[in-house]
C-alpha cells in the first residue's frame, strides 16, 4: 500500500515522503498512530502541488535572504556596553544588542540566533561577526564603544 508519511518514522520515511509498505504495517500501525495517510490519487495530486509551492517558496525566500545579506555585507555597526577604563566589559556582549543595532542600521530584521561570533565580545574595538540568513551569509563589523552610563 502507497502511503504518504505525515511524521518522520525511524526506517520507513521523513515527512511528506510517499512510500510503498505492507498493508497491515499501514493499516495497523501508521495510519492508526496518525503517522501516515494513504495514498489516493487525489492525495497525492494534492501533495505533489502542496511540494511544487513549497519549492518555489523555498526558491523566493532565497533571493529574499541573498538580497538582504547584500545589504548586511560590509557594514560597520556601533553598539554601546558597560565598561571600565581600561576597556574591558563588565559582561559579554550578548548577540540581541547586536541584532537590534544590525536592524536599525540596514533595515533588514535579523533574530539573535542568525548572529554568529567568532568568539565572545569581551572589549571595546572593533570585531568581526557573520549572519547566515538561510544559505546567505554575510559579515559585518561590530564596532563595540564605552556607554556614558
Amino acid at each position: 500500500m502507497k502511503v504518504i508519511m505525515l511524521k518522520d518514522v525511524k526506517g520507513v520515511g521523513q515527512r511528506d515522503a510517499l512510500k510503498e509498505v505492507s498493508d497491515g504495517y499501514a493499516l495497523n500501525f501508521l495510519i492508526a498512530q496518525g503517522l501516515a495517510v494513504q495514498a489516493t490519487p487525489e492525495k497525492v495530486a494534492a501533495h505533489a502541488q502542496k511540494k511544487q509551492l513549497a519549492s518555489a517558496s523555498a526558491a523566493e525566500q532565497a533571493k529574499v535572504h541573498e538580497a538582504q545579506a547584500k545589504k548586511i555585507t560590509g557594514v560597520t555597526i556601533t553598539v554601546f556596553a558597560r565598561a571600565n577604563d581600561k576597556g574591558h566589559l563588565y559582561e559579554h556582549l550578548a548577540v540581541a544588542p547586536i541584532a537590534a543595532a544590525l536592524g536599525a542600521a540596514t533595515g533588514v530584521h535579523v533574530t539573535p540566533e542568525a548572529i554568529v561570533l567568532a568568539e565572545q565580545i569581551k572589549s571595546t574595538g572593533e570585531s568581526q561577526a557573520e549572519v547566515r540568513l538561510g544559505m546567505s551569509k554575510a559579515k559585518f563589523t561590530v564596532n563595540v564603544t564605552k556607554s556614558e552610563k
